[in-house]
């Protein structure tokens, strides 16, 4: 397959040369054709319905479960201590093992729900193109449509090039010696830049199927307006380095900006579904 190709189905980038989806078995050399509107629409529909799955919604509570088992740990070390020292300095050792193995299971939960939106969304965004491209043939309106269109696809190959999935395994840097912090701090920033960009990118499409729809005469709702959000990586990083407690704010920030992303998002896709169900 060539370089970027991603599965029609459910937009997952495949590894050079293979010839089934490694996610859900399409197979990638089948002949591409361009769909129906109806077909695009069903699609787009179907994979709305999967959403609860790969775009999860974090609670806020999870930055405090790693916190919270470390707070237990010394609470019951220091009462244990003056009755069996070894005993309270266990107890402290294996919450501290516990916390830190919560704390991971933390990133991989953000690296995986980020993985997972990923693929769902490249494969919406390919549906919600071949649908207002389709219905634009259909009904005459392609001239007016057409420059719609375009803007999704550019902004398509861009979502392409950089939303690029990261192996869960990041989640263990931080127990590398040495190089692990810095790793760590590297698995921060693509998931600030996921979560501070990957919205700003999608607003803009999600805008453009607006658009195109209503060249199309269908009344698709425009996507919640945007503010600017000012998310710099580096400050963040400068932040935590001076005042680390800092590092709680940071993920309170990663899961409620994500959160919101995927509530707008479905929203978005919920105007789509009932402005195009039944549409002429």
């Amino acid at each position: 397959m060539p370089d970027g190709y991603a599965c029609p189905r459910c937009g997952t980038v495949p590894a050079a040369g293979e010839r089934f989806c490694p996610r859900c078995g399409y197979d990638l050399a089948a002949p591409r054709r361009t769909p129906t509107s109806d077909e695009a629409r069903r699609r787009a529909v179907e994979l709305s319905a999967g959403r609860n799955v790969s775009d999860e919604i974090l609670t806020p509570l999870w930055i405090l479960v790693p916190l919270l088992a470390v707070v237990a740990a010394f609470a019951a070390g220091m009462a244990l201590f003056f009755v069996d020292p070894s005993l309270g300095g266990y107890v402290v050792l294996v919450g501290s093992i516990a916390a830190l193995a919560l704390f991971i299971y933390l990133n991989y939960k953000l690296i995986d729900r980020m993985n997972k939106h990923m693929a769902r969304e490249a494969a919406l965004r390919r549906a919600l193109i071949e649908h207002a491209w389709a219905r634009g043939q259909e009904r005459g309106t392609a001239a007016a449509v057409q420059p719609y269109v375009s803007a999704m696809e550019s902004i398509d190959q861009g979502a392409r090039i950089s939303d690029v999935p990261r192996s869960t395994l990041w989640s263990l840097a931080i127990l590398i010696p040495l190089a692990g912090i810095v790793l760590y701090f590297y698995m921060l920033y693509f998931l600030s830049k996921f979560a501070f960009e990957h919205d700003d990118r999608w607003h803009a499409f999600a805008y453009n199927v607006h658009l195109a729809s209503a060249a199309n005469g269908v009344n698709v709702p425009p996507p919640v307006p945007r503010f600017p959000q000012d998310r710099s990586f580096v400050l963040y990083l400068v932040i935590t380095i001076i005042f680390s407690p800092f590092l709680i704010y940071w993920y309170l920030k990663l899961i409620e900006d994500t959160n919101g992303h995927f509530r707008e998002q479905w929203a978005f896709e919920d105007g789509f579904r009932a402005a195009t169900e039944g549409a002429k």
